[in-house]
């Protein structure tokens, strides 16, 4: 079909073949619909997906499932609640590799649809206490990607053994293990990274679309002995 609309491409148009279909449709508001691709390069089964999600997502109504191909999926629900609240506890997996859900909008083609980011809840260990702040995880969170919230109390604290920040962050590099921060008097400090819900992670090149035994970084170590 690609190679046919490229080939397509490149013709001149018939009269018939330029003419516009105008399509009198009402401006719909956004749809109750997720489409999800699961970050992985092995075939999953739409079945298992199916029986599994409805089970863990535990919705108040059921929603449907469509098979996209190519490993991304349609859910398409009947109440806002149940969609919203799937969002809010991004991310999900399944079969230990990340799906990643991306609310589909009016207008919006699945094929343009990037599939690049995903929310995580990421624990900073080693930090002071007392610089456990609102202002300090917002600061680090922001060397990630787009911070969507610090987890802190009503004065921007966090007295807890170590600082929570969610973070929307582009899952096409390698995840961080940690940070090198200059805290003023308290000097240079090196803060550990702990991703909360972590699908399967290679720790090899610390992608998480796969593990060592499909990491191409191990592939070349077992090449060269």
């Amino acid at each position: 079909m690609v190679e046919i609309t490229e080939r397509c491409a490149g013709l001149q148009l018939s009269s018939r073949e330029d003419a516009e279909v105008i399509i009198h449709e009402p401006v719909l508001e956004d749809g109750l619909v997720l489409i999800g691709k699961f970050y992985t390069k092995r075939k999953v089964n739409l079945e298992s997906v199916a029986r599994v999600l409805k089970s863990v997502w535990k919705t108040e109504n059921n929603f449907e499932v469509s098979d996209l191909g190519e490993n991304k999926v349609m859910f398409l629900f009947q109440k806002r609640d149940d969609m919203d609240r799937v969002l809010f506890l991004c991310p999900w997996s399944f079969d230990k590799y990340l799906l990643i859900l991306h609310k589909l909008a009016y207008g919006e083609a699945v094929k343009d649809i990037k599939f690049d980011g995903t929310p995580f809840w990421i624990q900073i260990h080693g930090l002071p206490t007392m610089c456990q702040t609102k202002a300090v995880g917002m600061s680090i969170g922001a060397t990630l990607g787009e911070v969507e919230k610090v987890d802190a109390n009503g004065r921007g604290f966090c007295l807890g053994s170590f600082l929570r920040t969610r973070v929307l962050m582009d899952i096409t590099k390698p995840l961080c293990r940690g940070r090198k921060v200059r805290l003023g008097e308290y000097g240079l400090k090196w803060v550990d990274f702990k991703y909360e819900r972590l699908s399967i992670l290679c720790y090899l090149c610390g992608m998480i679309d796969h593990d060592e035994r499909d990491c191409r970084v191990f592939e070349a170590r077992k090449c060269q002995g």
